[in-house]
C-alpha cells in the first residue's frame, strides 16, 4: 500500500511512509491475532489492578494559549531550560522515559519548549503537521495516532473528519493522553495511521516505532516527518523500518538537507 494521495512538497524535511502490514511481519497469523488481543489485554489490566490497585492522577493546569516567547518570563525560562537548540539536544540525548518523568514533575519545561517551537515554525516554508492534515482531511473516518502531538493542533484540524488519539509528555487539554511515546494507552491494532511530526525526541525512538507498529491495523500506515539532517543514511533507516515489521517503505524528500 502506497502513500496517501498526492505528493507532499517538503523543504528540508524527509517523509517516510510505510504501510501494508502483512501477516508475515507479525508474530501471529492475522486470523489469530484479534482473539489473542481480546484475551491478553483484559488479563493484563486485571493483573495491574491486583498488583498496583487504582490511583488518581492530578493533572497540572496549563495556561491556554501557551506563553509567548516574548512574555516577561522568557528570560527566566531560557536561563532554566535553554534555547530551542539546547532543549532539542537535551531531549534527544535522553530516553523518552527520562524526559517524560522530568516533564511530568515540571510541565513548565514542556510549555517553554512549545512556546519556542511555535515561534520557530512561523518562518518555515512547510509545517509538517499542516501537510499531514491536508492529506487526512480527505480520509473520512480514519483513526489516527499523533505521537508527540504538542499543542494537539492536528486533532483540532481533523475534528469531524477523523478520530485522533493525541499523545505527548504533557497534556495540553483533556483530549491528550500524557504518556511516554513508547507506551501509549490504546489497544493493539486500533490505528489506521500513526504519525510522527518532528517528534523523535529521545535516543530510544526505535521504541516509539515499535509502539506505533503495535497500535496500527494490519493495513495501517506510518508517516514520519523529520529533518533530513537527522539521518546520515536514509536507506539504512528505511531498512530498519522494514526490520521492525513495516511492509512497504517510501521516502519523499525535496530541498537541501539543513546544516
Amino acid at each position: 500500500m502506497g502513500n496517501l494521495d498526492g505528493r507532499v512538497e517538503l523543504v528540508n524535511y524527509g517523509r517516510w511512509s510505510s504501510g501494508g502490514h502483512s501477516a508475515d511481519s507479525l508474530a501471529w497469523p492475522c486470523w489469530l491475532r484479534p482473539l489473542i488481543v481480546l484475551l491478553r489485554l483484559p488479563q493484563k489490566w486485571l493483573e495491574r489492578l491486583d498488583t498496583e490497585g487504582t490511583y488518581e492522577i492530578n493533572r497540572p493546569s496549563l495556561v491556554i494559549p501557551l506563553a509567548s516567547a516574548e512574555d516577561e518570563d522568557h528570560g527566566r525560562r531560557i536561563a532554566n531550560y535553554g534555547d530551542f537548540s539546547r532543549m532539542n539536544q537535551r531531549w534527544n540525548a535522553a530516553t523518552g522515559a527520562t524526559t517524560h518523568g522530568r516533564l511530568r514533575e515540571n510541565p513548565d519545561e514542556w510549555r517553554h519548549y512549545h512556546s519556542l517551537y511555535r515561534e520557530a515554525r512561523k518562518d518555515w516554508a512547510v509545517v509538517p503537521f499542516e501537510e499531514m492534515a491536508k492529506d487526512l482531511l480527505v480520509r473520512e473516518g480514519y483513526v489516527v495516532g499523533d505521537f508527540g502531538c504538542g499543542e494537539a493542533v492536528l486533532a483540532e484540524k481533523l475534528g469531524g473528519h477523523c478520530t485522533v488519539h493525541s499523545f505527548d509528555h504533557v497534556a495540553v487539554n483533556d483530549s491528550v493522553s500524557a504518556c511516554d511515546m513508547a507506551d501509549v494507552p490504546i489497544d493493539d491494532g486500533e490505528l489506521d495511521v500513526a504519525i510522527f511530526c518532528l517528534s523523535f525526541m529521545g535516543y530510544n525512538f526505535t521504541d516509539y516505532l515499535k509502539e506505533a507498529h503495535r497500535t496500527l491495523k494490519l493495513d495501517g500506515r506510518l508517516h514520519i516527518y523529520e529533518a533530513t539532517s537527522r539521518f546520515t543514511d536514509r536507506d539504512q533507516f528505511a531498512a530498519g523500518l522494514k526490520t521492525l515489521g513495516f511492509g512497504q517503505v517510501s521516502i519523499e524528500m525535496n530541498g537541501n538537507s539543513p546544516t
